[in-house]
């Protein structure tokens, strides 16, 4: 019995204890955080720019300026150009297309500063070097710089020199971030180019017909004669035996006479004679 007894008042003693520490962190003040914006004085630019489109494709944008150089520009969906009078995209722009745009650029400095004001008690100081103990029961160190301001006790200003071991201090931190706001409205409006002139279709006189082909009348050549049948081979004659004088012998055989010739010149010259005679004797009567 008493040890369970014992046990029991363990138990409610370590509760107790937890309740305690929860209860002391709760009311050690924590570090206070704030941040502003702080405008300074805006500066406004205004810029012409004029150009002729070169290339588009996608959202990127291709102008020659007026100077010569080529510039890309990665046009936004919702950027309209105004052509002709018509609200267009970056899609509907055409190579040779006049732009001229107006910008009007607005740049405002701006500090967004962070105050942190947290409390601590003074652990160590050396120099410019303090660690404080902060409400957590962490240790932390920090560098200081002579201008700042330490606040000891809620009422009175000191510097990282004038701290001591033990002081309950706060501090004020304060971070200042400058960058510059920039709003920029662009009006763009320009000219398309003009439509290609209509080709010019020069009429052409149709080529000369080509002169009738002159036909000679040629005589058509006659007609080959048909082939005469070829004739019936008569039978060949009975061949003729010819007879061939023999050539005379160069002389006379020597058993041959001229008597015979003599005898028949002589019949010859007589009966001529006789012929003349008679005619002779008739024509006296």
């Amino acid at each position: 019995m008493t040890t369970r007894i014992n046990k029991m008042l363990t138990a409610l003693t370590i509760v107790v204890g937890y309740t305690m520490v929860l209860t002391t962190a709760v009311a050690q003040p924590t570090p206070q955080t704030t941040k502003e914006v702080i405008k300074g004085n805006a500066s406004i630019k205004t810029e012409q720019l004029q150009g002729t489109v070169e290339y588009v494709e996608g959202n990127t944008l291709l102008v020659r300026m007026t100077d010569g150089a080529i510039r890309e520009f990665n046009v936004p969906e919702i950027r309209k150009f105004i052509i002709d009078g018509q609200e267009k995209t970056v899609h509907d722009l055409k190579p040779g297309t006049k732009l001229s745009a107006t910008v009007t650029t607005t740049a405002t400095p701006i500090t967004e500063r962070t105050t942190t004001v947290g409390t601590g008690t003074v652990w160590w100081v050396g120099g410019k070097t303090v660690i404080l103990t902060l409400p957590n029961g962490e240790n932390k160190e920090y560098t200081v710089e002579d201008h700042y301001k330490f606040n000891i006790d809620g009422n009175k200003e000191a510097t990282v020199f004038d701290l001591r071991k033990g002081m309950r201090v706060s501090a004020q931190k304060i971070v200042e971030e400058p960058r510059t706001e920039i709003a920029s409205n662009t009006v763009v409006t320009g000219q398309a180019p003009p439509p290609p002139a209509p080709k010019r279709v020069v009429a052409q006189a149709p080529p000369p017909a080509p002169a009738p082909k002159r036909e000679v009348a040629q005589a058509r050549p006659e007609p080959a004669p048909a082939p005469a049948p070829a004739p019936v081979a008569a039978p060949a004659p009975a061949p003729v035996q010819v007879a061939q004088a023999r050539e005379a012998p160069a002389r006379l055989p020597e058993t041959g006479s001229n008597l015979p010739l003599t005898g028949f010149l002589g019949l010859l010259f007589i009966a001529v004679g006789l012929g003349l005679r008679r005619m002779s004797g008739t024509g006296n009567v």
